[in-house]
Order: structure tokens, then sequence, then C-alpha cells
């Protein structure tokens, strides 16, 4: 999968992007189960933000930036950069969406 990182002053990735155009809802869902020691703590398919969810006590949020475009954001939801960052960014990027499901 193509990310698009957003990186912070010292070049650390903080957060990214990443297109929805074979990516839906249910797949981000899967996507971050998928996330090692991952907890999902929100799922709201027809929101803004789509999800939430934590990694290693780090709340991260997903985002359909502007309602209804082709980009989801992905970060913490305290702006900065986090070392669980690596660890959900290396999941999205081996995810495989298609169809209706995604293989990793």
């Amino acid at each position: 999968m193509k990310i698009d990182d957003i990186r912070d002053a010292d070049g650390r990735t903080c957060a990214f992007e990443v297109a929805t155009r074979f990516l839906d809802r249910p797949a981000v869902r899967q996507i971050v189960r998928a996330i090692p020691g991952a907890t999902l703590v929100a799922y709201r398919p027809g929101k803004d933000q789509l999800c939430e969810f934590k990694v290693r006590g780090v709340t991260f949020v997903v985002y359909e930036l502007w309602g209804n475009s082709d980009r989801y954001w992905v970060g913490p939801r305290q702006a900065g950069w986090t070392p669980q960052m690596t660890v959900v960014r290396e999941t999205f990027q081996r995810a495989r969406p298609f169809l209706f499901f995604v293989r990793f």
C-alpha cells in the first residue's frame, strides 16, 4: 500500500495518509485489528473520525479528511512523533486490500 508520510522537523514520521481508492472503511478496521498490541477503542463507519485505537498506551485515530475525501489520515491523537507509529505504519504498509478483505 502506498503511504504518504507526514514528518516532523526532525524527519520522523508523526502521521501518514493512505488513499481510500482500494481501502474501504471495513478494511481499515481489519488493518487496525492486525496491528500487534493494538486495541480498537471505537469504530464509527459513518463519521469523519473513522476509528480510534490504542497501541501500548498511545491513542491513535483514523480520519477521513473533509468527510468524503480520497485519503485517510492516520496518527496519534496527541500531535507529534511516538515510537508506536512504527508498528502502525508497518502494518498499514503490509496490508493488501482486495475487494472485501485484506491480506498481509
